[in-house]
């Protein structure tokens, strides 16, 4: 019996040693491949991936380059894909039609491509990748972007911005112009340096958004709401369970709309009430305006506390 145990442990420290040795070959790069394109004027560029990631940073004007990274996920179960992947190597899903440029979708079964391009500053861009993450800089035209459960991390884009992911989570920094963001569940955590409104959006992730200059909308299922800045325009945030804690500048005029099923209130500014307020029981509300009043910012929670500093 002690033999056939010391076999039986001798086999699993053997498989282990086979596991450690593959494992790193299922992440590693099964070929490359380097494209370099000519464009004069404003960039139109298109990237779909079905679970690769997307980089996309601004880079000299005039050219657009294109690295691909190409990854097998069953190599280590021995097929022999290397003619697939010479054959994405010599003719990669990429067209161009003078300034507009479309890399497409590889429809090979456990392939998937990585993306490092390097564009003009002045690029529309719109994207999509199925479960890969995303870095994106520097852009100053429109920026739409999409993935399934990846993280977005976008740093000092200008232009109309719009972002998605299912589950991933939204970081950002130096973000100018209006802007739409949607997560199922991530958090999402932005800085905003220029005018625009932000519209925003989770199923349950941590909401915060510094140097709003415009209007704001937020929602949220669980999460927290943190945001500061200046209300141009109309604030509304809602949130099911989650705080809300709100910054303004200490002379913004502003009216005031809030209530909170279960949760406190908590304004830290000089409230003129317009509406008889109710602040004792489970149920708090007060309605009224800050400094004669201008832009509504408007707060709903069900059970969170509420604070305006």
């Amino acid at each position: 019996m002690a033999t056939i145990s010391m076999m039986r442990s001798r086999g699993v420290r053997v498989l282990a040693m086979v596991l450690a040795c593959a494992l790193p070959g299922l992440a590693s790069v099964a070929g490359t491949f380097d494209r370099s394109y000519q464009v004069n004027g404003p960039v139109d560029l298109e990237v779909l991936t079905h679970s690769g990631d997307i980089t996309v940073h601004a880079g000299p004007s005039g050219t657009v380059s294109i690295h691909g990274k190409i990854h097998v996920g069953d190599s280590w179960f021995g097929g022999d894909r290397k003619a697939e992947v010479e054959g994405i190597e010599n003719n990669p899903p990429i067209r161009q039609n003078g300034n507009s440029i479309r890399i497409d979708y590889v429809n090979v079964k456990n392939i998937s491509i990585d993306y490092e391009v390097t564009v003009p500053e002045d690029t529309t861009l719109r994207t999509h990748t199925g479960s890969g993450d995303q870095d994106v800089a520097g852009l100053k035209g429109n920026v739409d972007l999409e993935s399934g459960s990846g993280d977005l991390k976008l740093a000092h884009l200008s232009g109309d911005l719009h972002f998605q992911t299912g589950s991933g989570n939204v970081r950002g920094q130096g973000l100018s112009g209006p802007a739409r963001i949607k997560s199922g569940s991530g958090d999402v955590d932005i800085e905003e340096t220029g005018a625009g409104d932000i519209e925003v959006r989770t199923g349950s992730g941590d909401l915060t958004v510094k140097g709003i200059n415009g209007g704001f909308h937020a929602e949220t299922g669980s999460g927290d709401v943190r945001a500061d800045g200046a209300p141009k325009n109309s604030w509304g945030i809602r949130t099911g369970s989650g705080d809300v804690n709100l910054r303004v500048p200490s002379d913004a005029a502003f009216d005031v709309d809030i209530s909170s099923a279960s949760g406190s209130v908590n304004v830290g500014h000089p409230v003129t009430t317009t509406v008889e307020g109710h602040l004792t029981g489970s149920h708090k509300s007060i309605v009224g305006k800050v400094r004669g009043g201008g832009p509504t910012i408007s707060v709903h929670t069900a059970s969170g506390d509420v604070r305006i500093e």
